[in-house]
């Protein structure tokens, strides 16, 4: 038998990962509250979701998800190009595109579908991609499906990023430069604006993922507040829906015409089921909560509050690493940290570079800082042991 199918690929490929302390187990996690999980008869106090709101969990949301179903029915039924396309997504297509301040937007039924679908829908052959050497997976795939030339720019280095496109935009055709608004395993907001301007100085389109982005308007500086103020031809927005909106689905924003190009050239949209109605409901109703209440600023009080007890510098966002850098001792320090109860990530290669495992501890605007303070004490105490 051929070694790539044989049984021994599989379980020696499966082995392998787990000498090296790289195997992923999936563990049954049932949500109680907004930051409360169940494993078994156990129940801890999560520092790991990303429902930065815990708006998964609010009653108004739940309450817009059981009547949208009681409408509508569970599922969608097909595509959104046959009969799936409920009148729901044009009023929450609406509100995402002003939120993003843009003329139009696409939902997707997933950011990772978004990413895998919108690049290869605006560049292929021919055409250059300059990305930020951290960006998440989802929009590494989207390059390499593209066929696009990808090049990639050292973190957040925009000298590094402009030396590219001087010495090799004029070989290309179309071209984007890609960033994340917040990266996902560090927590550092990227260069928007910056880049922003390379996109224009060399003909570019700029893509943000926008992912992981709080959609606070306490946090943004006045240069930021203004760029958001005006629509940019030279930029689009990815985003997602299961995150701060604590739902589910991805989507895009931007520029009329482009968008109106992907509804009919992204692949992944056009031939993927629509979202069930319930989401589409639930949506809407967490984007009135977020603007109502700005909970994205509660949410960066408590990582604060968080580093201020562990001498780290100032968080940019909800995400706060701790790099450890040995997977064995990063697996080891998170499971001692669950034997006290509470739950936090440990992000191994290839999430993040070799060398560079860490923990990933992520705040809600829904901890309270009691939670907070056991964390740090419970952190600071392993630390001293190991």
């Amino acid at each position: 038998m051929n070694e790539l199918f044989s049984k021994s690929f599989f379980r020696q490929s499966t082995q392998s990962l787990k000498e090296k302390n790289l195997y992923r187990s999936l563990v049954s996690s049932d949500a109680v509250d907004a930051v409360t999980i169940r494993r078994g008869r156990k129940k801890f106090i999560s520092f790991c979701s990303n429902d930065y709101f815990g708006l998964s969990q609010n009653p108004l949301v739940k309450k817009a998800a059981i009547a949208a179903i009681k409408k509508f029915g569970v599922g969608a039924g097909a595509s959104r190009y046959i009969t799936g396309n409920n009148s729901l997504y044009k009023k929450l297509e609406k509100k995402l595109a002003q939120l993003k301040k843009c003329d139009d937007a696409i939902i997707f039924s997933s950011g990772y579908s978004c990413a895998i679908g919108v690049i290869p829908a605006l560049v292929g052959e021919g055409d250059l991609i300059v990305a930020d050497r951290l960006i998440h997976a989802s929009l590494i795939d989207g390059a390499k499906l593209s066929g696009a030339r990808l090049m990639r720019f050292q973190h957040n280095d925009i000298a590094h990023a402009k030396k590219i496109l001087a010495e090799n935009r004029k070989k290309f055709k179309k071209c984007l430069i890609i960033t994340e608004a917040v990266f996902s395993m560090d927590g550092d907001a990227g260069k928007i604006e910056e880049l922003l301007e390379l996109a224009k100085k060399f003909n570019a389109i700029l893509v943000s993922d926008d992912a992981h982005e709080l959609l606070t308007k306490h946090t943004e500086t006045s240069s930021a507040q203004a760029a958001r103020s005006m629509k940019h031809e030279n930029q689009i927005h990815l985003a997602t829906l299961g995150k701060s909106t604590g739902t589910f689905g991805g989507y895009v924003a931007g520029e009329k015409n482009l968008i109106d190009y992907l509804r009919n050239f992204s692949r992944s949209q056009i031939y993927s089921t629509a979202l069930p109605p319930a989401i589409l409901a639930a949506s809407l109703t967490s984007l009135k909560i977020i603007k109502k209440k700005n909970p994205g600023k509660k949410v960066l009080e408590n990582a604060q509050y968080f580093c201020e007890l562990m001498n780290l510098q100032k968080p940019q966002s909800a995400i706060v690493p701790i790099i450890i850098g040995d997977n064995k001792k990063v697996l080891q320090i998170a499971k001692e940290v669950e034997k006290e109860g509470l739950l936090i990530s440990a992000i191994r290669p290839p999430t993040v570079e070799n060398g560079k495992s860490r923990l990933r501890i992520t705040f809600s605007s829904m901890h309270k800082k009691s939670q907070i303070k056991k964390l740090a004490e419970v952190l600071r105490h392993i630390a001293g042991l190991l």
